[in-house]
């Protein structure tokens, strides 16, 4: 069963002929393995990415950006990366639910989201680039993708920042690890650059902010009055969640444990609602 992560292991120097501990770690995406390696006193995490063209991951990229984040102290310390391998200094701590979105976390998240939102490396796309992504290779594999998608598009295309920042575009509560005493940021294999604004709204999304959720939301990032820019945000967590949702119904179906193709329905009828 760990015969993947022992050849991983294997390819990273200082490790091919390690005595280690290897453990199957709780939180397993739908995308990537994750393991517990354990040397002495010394713990990692290991994860292994699957094939790039699943949904359009580009694990340079997200090598990038999970270097990125560690500098900027969100993310955990990365020992190695490479081949669509992270190596990471192992978190003590508990993957958070939706439940956990409370007013103080929610608090934290901002300023969680404010000290992960430094200047965006050249290499990362956007989150139209993403989606647009998405949808080519859900339509590559034969799904019909809604014609009224390049309109929505443009709108978000029409919102981009001269300035991005990076961004994780995946903000939900089981990439947000509690330690105790902070949270910590994981999983960046969607981030891109932009004006974090996205990220903001998938905490609101989350947890089911209202308007004056939105505003405290808002005032502890420190962008008091940016209520209009965090609309348009939440809506378009259905472009991306759709196109996301079509691309996992190519490669999985819907017919197992989650209806891919009823929740890209879903996420696409609710475009219509378009923010005043």
């Amino acid at each position: 069963m760990n015969s993947t992560a022992l050849r991983a292991l294997a390819e990273i120097p200082g490790f091919e002929n390690a005595d280690v501990l290897l453990e199957r770690a709780a939180g397993q995406s739908l995308n990537n393995e994750l393991w517990r390696v354990s040397a002495g006193s010394r713990v990692w995490a290991l994860r292994i990415g699957q094939p790039v063209d699943t949904l359009g991951q580009d694990r340079d990229q997200e090598a990038v950006a999970t270097l990125a984040a560690a500098k900027a102290g969100v993310s955990p310390a990365v020992a190695h990366v490479g081949n669509g391998v992270l190596l990471l200094d192992w978190v003590d701590g508990r993957t958070l639910t939706d439940s956990d979105f409370d007013d103080d976390r929610v608090r934290r998240m901002a300023r969680l989201l404010r000290a992960s939102h430094v200047p965006a490396p050249r290499q990362l796309p956007t989150l139209p680039d993403r989606v647009e992504g998405m949808l080519s290779l859900a339509a590559a594999r034969g799904a019909r993708v809604p014609d009224d998608l390049q309109s929505h598009l443009q709108r978000v295309r029409a919102a981009e920042t001269s300035a991005p920042v990076l961004t994780h575009h995946d903000v939900w509560p089981n990439n947000v690890i509690d330690d105790g005493d902070r949270l910590w940021l994981v999983d960046w294999e969607f981030a891109g650059a932009g004006d974090g604004m996205f990220d903001l709204a998938t905490v609101a999304q989350a947890a089911n902010l209202d308007a004056e959720g939105e505003s405290a939301l808002l005032e502890e990032y420190g962008l008091p009055g940016a209520a209009h820019r965090l609309a348009e945000a939440r809506w378009s967590i259905g472009l991306f969640e759709g196109a996301w949702a079509l691309a996992m119904h190519t490669v999985r179906g819907s017919d197992g444990g989650f209806d891919f193709a009823g929740h890209a329905r879903d996420m696409f009828a609710g475009l219509k609602n378009v923010p005043n």
